[in-house]
């Protein structure tokens, strides 16, 4: 755009706002409901009326955005362009990013601006909605926005009419005032405005009203009556207004009048109503008094608006939540909630109890402080999951207070929708330490040989069916055992087996393993031993048989990582038949 083109769009924007009277325009209650309107109709928490002179100061009609008093993002969204600006995230946008209202205390996320036109062209501000929270409106949100920025410049257009008796304001060109209007071209201009205001008040759900402090007469918009349950045009009495309040929200609305007579501060309430069909709402409303110039009260002015629905919303949520607490406080299910480095955030009294602590003893602790040092790093393993993936389930051993190991079963999702907070992991388990004993139990019953408590061949047979290691493997034979159960009893020969089992054991590591292959075969596995290890333990063996109870023949082999273990063990079988062949046996 040229200067001389900005220059003229300028002259014709403060020309605008000078023949509505606007430069000089104070909070009016009309223009309170309007701004409140827009909020609601918006679903932001702030709104206002913005207006700006020459100087670039910001003039605002402030509904609840009082706190909102840089003019910098307001001139922004006063001059905006000639169609909606509508910013979703202020944070995102470099045109504001840094400005004080976005990077401030105030900390504004989402505008969105409306002109305030006279005619078609001229531009005399913006209507805005703004939030702390980032945010778009949809389509009829922006066509109600529409409507209450036409609803506004009407209104801003009466005031020369309301103030044509008053003199220019000093330094005003008189070029740029306009002339008063007759009541001819008033009248089609109220009816207009009416009707517009009429039409807005449906959109929100909304409607005006009006007492007369020295008649008592009060004047209904056309949407209060339909609030109400009533015909167009009904003027009740004071009493009969009141009456549709319920009984004790009355002495609310009494003190709210009296004391904004008292003190000149508006009211905005929410009461329960009941209309004339015995339909029961919830309402918003809101009032003001006006006054002559000397200060004394002329008249209550404000508005209605049906919250029913909301008020079902904000119930339901409420209901909602009590319904979660409850069921966080009860639940025999351990629940607790952590940050993404395992700091619990929450933890309810079944979780606190299982583990012998109280509730306050648990919270802001890692997890980590209930494991042992051998379990944190699969805990860290944990946590990068659940944030990768977004949940996991499996089984964690926590440490109680009395220093018991217990057995957790946990399913937990990452909760990450949540509005400027961090995500957290909402954990829920199962104290399954009995069922983990019990079940490991079995395991170890099933892996190993009752007589002897050597592992068995379902144990070999696990190892075979796993990832091929490295072993050292040492088959072993009974000399003449057979006999021994002949001569002795097979009690004898059941001795015999465990004090061979104990013999080998004596010899080995505490990682290595000692099989009982069945009958009177006995297997070493030396886990990760090469050739040199292997035959270390075979000379020991050798070198110990007057300590073992029975003579025994002896064949051993490797398995490198990678080869076949049940391979090896054939060879080993080969090398005990070779080492038999060559020397003498003997018995017990």
């Amino acid at each position: 755009m040229s200067a001389a083109s900005h220059h003229a769009d300028e002259t014709l924007r403060l020309a605008t706002l000078r023949a509505m009277g606007a430069l000089d325009t104070r909070a009016e209650p009309l223009f309170d409901a309007l701004v409140r309107s827009a909020a609601a109709a918006s679903g932001r928490a702030l709104a206002l009326i913005v207006l700006v002179d020459a100087d670039g100061r910001g003039l605002a009609v402030h509904g609840p955005a009082a706190d909102i008093d840089e003019p910098s993002v307001l001139r922004v969204l006063a001059k905006a362009s000639s169609g909606v600006l509508a910013i979703p995230d202020a944070r995102l946008d470099p045109r504001c990013a840094d400005d004080p209202l976005v990077a401030g205390a105030a900390g504004i996320r989402c505008f969105v601006a409306v002109p305030i036109r006279r005619g078609e062209s001229a531009k005399a501000g913006a209507l805005c909605v703004l939030d702390r929270v980032p945010g778009t409106l949809d389509e009829r949100q922006h066509e109600t926005l529409r409507q209450l920025a036409r609803a506004v410049a009407q209104v801003l257009e009466k005031r020369p009419v309301a103030h044509r008796n008053k003199p220019a304001p000093v330094g005003t060109a008189p070029s740029l005032r306009q002339p008063p209007e007759s009541a001819r071209e008033t009248e089609p201009k109220r009816r207009t405005h009416a009707a517009l205001l009429e039409r807005t008040g449906c959109l929100l759900g909304a409607g005006g009203w009006e007492l007369d402090l020295a008649t008592k007469a009060i004047t209904w918009s056309d949407q209060t009556c339909r609030l109400h349950d009533v015909p167009p045009g009904f003027h009740p009495s004071l009493e009969e207004a009141v009456s549709f309040y319920d009984a004790g929200a009355r002495p609310v609305i009494d003190a709210a009048v009296r004391k904004s007579i008292d003190t000149g501060e508006g009211w905005d309430l929410q009461l329960p109503l009941t209309t004339a069909t015995g339909r029961r709402i919830w309402v918003r409303a809101v009032g003001i008094v006006e006054r002559a110039e000397d200060g004394t009260p002329l008249r209550l002015a404000g508005a209605f608006q049906d919250i029913t629905l909301q008020r079902r919303a904000i119930a339901a949520l409420e209901a909602s939540d009590r319904r979660y607490r409850k069921l966080f406080q009860y639940s025999p299910g351990l629940i607790c909630t952590h940050d993404h480095e395992g700091v619990l955030l929450s933890v309810n009294p079944a979780a606190a109890k299982s583990l012998g602590y109280s509730v306050g003893e648990m919270i802001g602790r890692p997890l980590t402080d209930f494991m042992r040092a051998e379990q944190r790093p699969r805990f860290a393993e944990y946590l990068l999951r659940i944030m990768r993936k977004d949940s996991d389930t499996g089984m964690l051993q926590v440490i109680a207070k009395d220093g018991s190991e217990h057995v957790w079963q946990y399913h937990n999702v990452l909760d990450d929708d949540v509005e400027g907070d961090d995500p957290y992991v909402l954990g829920h388990a199962l104290d399954v330490t009995e069922r983990f004993r019990q079940e490991s139990q079995l395991r170890e019953w099933s892996i190993h040989d009752a007589l002897t408590g050597c592992f068995n061949r379902r144990y070999l047979a696990e190892l075979t069916a796993g990832p091929a290691a490295g072993w050292g493997c040492i088959v072993f034979d009974l000399d003449h055992f057979k006999q021994v159960n002949d001569t002795h009893g097979h009690a004898r020969g059941d001795e015999v087996l465990v004090a061979m089992a104990t013999f080998l054991r004596n010899h080995v590591r505490p990682q290595d393993a000692v099989i009982r292959l069945g009958g009177d075969e006995f297997l070493v596995l030396l886990r990760g031993a090469g050739e040199e290890l292997t035959q270390g333990v075979v000379d020991r063996l050798d070198a110990d048989r007057a300590a073992a109870p029975i003579g025994f023949t002896m064949g051993a082999t490797t398995v490198v990582p990678g080869a076949s273990l049940e391979a090896a063990l054939g060879e080993a079988d080969r090398r005990l038949y070779k080492a038999r062949e060559g020397r003498p046996k003997r018995a017990t």
